[in-house]
């Protein structure tokens, strides 16, 4: 199948600030060409993209994909702290098959927003790699460790073989992470294990980090170090390692982060809606820390809207810094694209539009009151773009929304069950 995005606003993100008029060629799962069409390329079908960008599908760094139940839930909590006592509870009540539902309510919101691949930490995987496999959509799914080594070997035997075997079957779409959750969670044998399963297994370690204030205090108070140096001598940053959050960072915290090439995933939206604070996003740029953007779970955002988060990460650098370009438009846009891919692991097979990539791309429309004129485009996606002008969206080639409608989930089904299925969960004793 070879497919024709003719006459885009091409936004590759190989450049900053690099934007052009012209054609993308999608053959079969990649990118064919980019630019002019070649003679010999006969199109399948044809997309009139005038007036539209082509952009990488963003990536969401960080969510917790079931927590979609507990949306606008609990919201009266003073931090998070207090918020976690009333969300564990709710979670303790849920069952495995509860996951699959969920999993397709977040995966619906993220394709509507144009998100093509993400990065999940839960339990109870199978319904999350069911929903991902039939979706469509990429993803990077923890096996998440919560407590002690006892504990952790017991999801590891759990989960692995789910994620092994969706892995295999998905021909890369669905890959596995090992997922500690916290330092005030799971204890340094679990993460000592987490490392070894790491390099073991030749995957990726994701884990929260320094998201609050009495995070960092309480950790400095029971081992001496911060949690950034605690996690350094455990060797948790000697395999690839993402973040989430790093709102409390000192200049050693900084440092270490950028001599071992560990991505940090902003969370701006949870950061601020439990007042958790602002990760200090311009300086970790300056220190030559890998940043990527992610929504956090639904629960403490409470959307899974990427443009949100894109927006929100503009403004708050713009009024912490008090600089309006510590952080660039291109730069933001980075974060939720190549830099989200990076974190991933996938940078070599998405985040930019490049020939050869996979054709993971979403068509914007720009033929829209607020993006008219659009002037420069980069500013229009970070400070005016809507998730509802995403149009059109393809990973690895296969169109999985045309025009606002979803192809791969039936949206109305997948509403009615959610529903359900929360008025059930609230009911259980």
């Amino acid at each position: 199948m070879k497919t024709l995005l003719r006459d885009a606003t091409v936004i590759p993100m190989t450049q900053h600030d690099l934007y052009f008029v012209g054609s993308v060629g999608i053959d079969g799962s990649k990118i064919a060409f980019i630019g002019e069409q070649p003679a010999d390329f006969a199109a399948d079908e044809t997309i009139d993209a005038t007036g539209m960008i082509a952009l990488p599908g963003l990536v969401n760094a960080h969510t917790h994909l079931s927590m979609v139940y507990f949306r606008n839930y609990k919201d009266t909590v003073e931090n998070l702290q207090d918020w976690l006592s009333e969300i564990w509870p709710l979670e303790d009540k849920l069952i495995a098959t509860d996951t699959y539902p969920a999993s397709q309510l977040g995966i619906t919101e993220m394709i509507s927003s144009g998100t093509t691949c993400f990065s999940d930490m839960y339990f109870s995987p199978e319904g999350t790699c069911r929903a991902v496999y039939e979706s469509g959509i990429k993803a990077n799914l923890g096996i998440t460790l919560f407590s002690d080594l006892s504990d952790s070997k017991t999801c590891v035997a759990d989960g692995l073989p789910i994620m092994e075997d969706y892995a295999s079957k998905s021909g890369n779409r669905i890959r596995y992470d090992i997922a500690p959750h916290a330092v005030f969670t799971c204890t340094a044998d679990s993460y000592r294990y987490a490392v070894d399963f790491a390099r073991e297994h030749h995957c990726r370690l994701n884990t929260h980090l320094c998201e609050t204030r009495k995070e960092v205090d309480d950790c400095i108070a029971t081992h001496g170090h911060s949690p950034v140096e605690y996690l350094q001598s455990l060797g948790v940053f000697d395999v690839d390692t993402y973040l989430a959050h790093c709102v409390h960072l000192d200049s050693r915290d900084l440092d270490i982060l950028a001599h071992t090439g560990t991505t940090v995933v902003h969370n701006p939206s949870s950061n601020c809606k439990l007042a958790s604070g602002i990760a200090p996003v311009a300086r970790m740029r300056q220190a030559g820390i890998s940043l990527a953007l992610g929504t956090d779970g639904a629960a403490s955002n409470n959307s899974l809207d990427l443009f949100q988060e894109i927006r929100l990460a503009g403004m708050i650098s713009a009024v912490s810094t008090g600089n309006p370009v510590a952080l660039k438009a291109y730069d933001i846009l980075y974060m939720a694209t190549a830099g989200g891919a990076q974190a991933l692991g996938r940078l070599q097979e998405c985040g930019t539009l490049e020939v050869g990539k996979d054709a993971d791309i979403i068509l914007i429309d720009t033929h829209t009151p607020h993006l008219t004129p659009l002037n420069n485009p980069f500013s229009a996606l970070v400070y005016a773009a809507k998730s509802t002008d995403v149009d059109t969206v393809f990973c690895q080639g296969r169109k999985l929304m045309d025009h606002r409608v979803l192809l791969t989930i039936d949206e109305e089904a997948v509403l009615r069950t959610a529903d359900s299925i929360w008025r059930n969960i609230i009911a259980r004793t």
